[in-house]
């Protein structure tokens, strides 16, 4: 989908529904605080000519970005239905198709946006950049179904990136910033990479992410990004901030070269861009300063800066009438110089567990009401059901877990206290084993068997 530094996410994490009822919580999407300033509703049905003014069907540079990307981007596989809805689909080709040395097994859809420059691009900016600084970015849509998909919706512009979603799976979503340090210079605090920060979170609503459309939006403003999922706030980001140069507006559909689904389609209601009234966007006091040799070099690392503390995460073990017990994040010491954790949420969201391989790992500490007077076992699972770890904790004031590391990827922990237990999604950070992917790795598993007479497709 994009260039996420090596050292980010190998599985894809999650998000979890969160509604408000009654009066308004402070951190609900208010639309009337806004004002639409460039919009797609796709009322008209037809192929991509009918959005073709404001949206190009590929990126300028180029209609792959590599990695373990299989898809090659075409205008043919955008469409418009009757019922005024956008499909970006992917189609398994018969053939391969050969693109820069690679072999893309689907043809895909994306759209990135055409507009004009902006007036509130900061002195200093590409003069030739177009897009959009600051707003309220919107899309409603619905997520692809098939596995190994990789759907998005995000602003680009180099160097800053800003993934309002990035989704892999029917329960998943993530959010992320990426500040890219090879064209400006950022002031910051010696020796800390702010770099980047993707959040997480975990879906426990009704059904899937994938059965109905939902909202996804950000708002950027020169001193606070906020993420929003269906209207309510769940992620607040300040240390981490665009420039203030123009972001072009970008929504895809990729597919891993590993796929082995013959469709997928990412159905998109509309996307909106919102501005604030005149007058009321406070510019940021600086303005972005071409690089100076030898002055500052960015760490591409997590590791952390020396003397740092790791993080800490603390949780509570929640007990509810007539429901299974959860775990609820009450604390999250998220320094600087680590670049990927979960971050607290209103609401009903569920925020995972985090470890690095490649940095202290954060300390987990569990406290529930028995916590003094019972003993925990818990149990690690890998994503085959597999248990790779275990332990026992004492009564204690609160029980502290810990594990060695992992293979980078997704897990299941499950807590027993007592006669209750917790499961709780775990996600292990950290350099993969293989950077370097070979041609045949990129080429991806031969093409499925052709379907028989009657449609059906061989079990796998």
């Amino acid at each position: 989908m994009k260039r996420l530094p090596y050292w980010l996410l190998v599985a894809r994490l999650a998000v979890v529904a969160g509604t408000a009822h009654g009066q308004a919580p402070p951190d609900t999407l208010r639309h009337a605080n806004w004002q639409l300033y460039w919009a797609n509703e796709f009322n008209t049905p037809g192929d991509s000519s009918v959005v073709a003014a404001r949206w190009q069907f590929a990126y300028p540079w180029g209609r792959n970005l590599g990695g373990s990307e299989g898809q090659y981007y075409t205008g043919e596989q955008v469409a418009v239905d009757s019922a005024g809805l956008l499909h970006l689909r992917a189609r398994l080709r018969d053939t391969p198709r050969p693109y820069r040395a690679r072999q893309l097994r689907y043809d895909s859809g994306m759209l990135f946006s055409r507009s004009g420059k902006d007036s509130l691009a900061l002195v200093g900016c590409d003069n030739s950049r177009t897009g959009f600084t600051y707003g309220l970015f919107e899309i409603r849509c619905r997520l692809p179904r098939a596995d190994a998909s990789t759907s998005a919706f995000w602003l680009y512009g180099a160097p800053d990136e800003v993934d309002v979603f990035e989704a892999g799976g029917q329960e998943e979503i993530t959010n992320n910033i990426i500040l890219w340090n090879h064209e400006f210079w950022r002031l910051g605090q010696p020796g800390i990479a702010n770099e980047a920060s993707q959040s997480f979170f975990h879906w426990t609503g009704p059904g899937h992410l994938t059965d109905s459309l939902h909202t996804y939006a950000v708002s950027w403003q020169p001193q606070e990004l906020v993420y929003y999922f269906d209207g309510v706030a769940i992620r607040h980001e300040t240390r981490l901030l665009p420039l203030g140069c123009p972001l072009d507006v970008i929504s895809n559909l990729g597919m891993y070269s590993w796929a082995q689904t013959r469709t997928a389609s990412l159905d998109i209601d509309y996307i909106r861009v919102y501005k604030q009234p005149k007058g009321t966007v406070a510019r940021p006091p600086v303005a972005p300063v071409p690089p100076a040799p030898g002055i500052l070099q960015f760490p591409h690392t997590t590791a952390g800066v020396l003397g740092a503390e790791p993080p800490e995460m603390r949780w509570r073990w929640q007990e509810r009438p007539n429901q299974r017990p959860r775990l609820e994040l009450v604390y999250n010491r998220n320094p600087h110089d680590f670049a990927s954790l979960p971050l607290p949420v209103r609401g009903r969201w569920l925020a995972p567990l985090v470890a690095f391989n490649d940095a202290d790992s954060p300390r987990h500490w569990v406290a529930s009401p028995d916590s003094g007077r019972s003993s925990l076992s818990w149990t690690l699972y890998d994503l085959c059901g597999q248990p790779v770890h275990s332990g026992q904790q004492l009564p204690a004031v609160a029980w502290e877990l810990s594990w060695p590391a992992l293979p980078p990827g997704a897990y299941s922990l499950r807590l027993r206290a007592g006669t209750h237990q917790v499961r709780q999604t775990v996600y292990q950070l950290g350099r993969p084993d293989a950077t370097v992917f070979t041609p045949e790795w990129l080429a991806g598993p031969p093409a499925p068997a052709e379907t028989d007479a009657a449609g059906s497709t061989p079990a796998r």
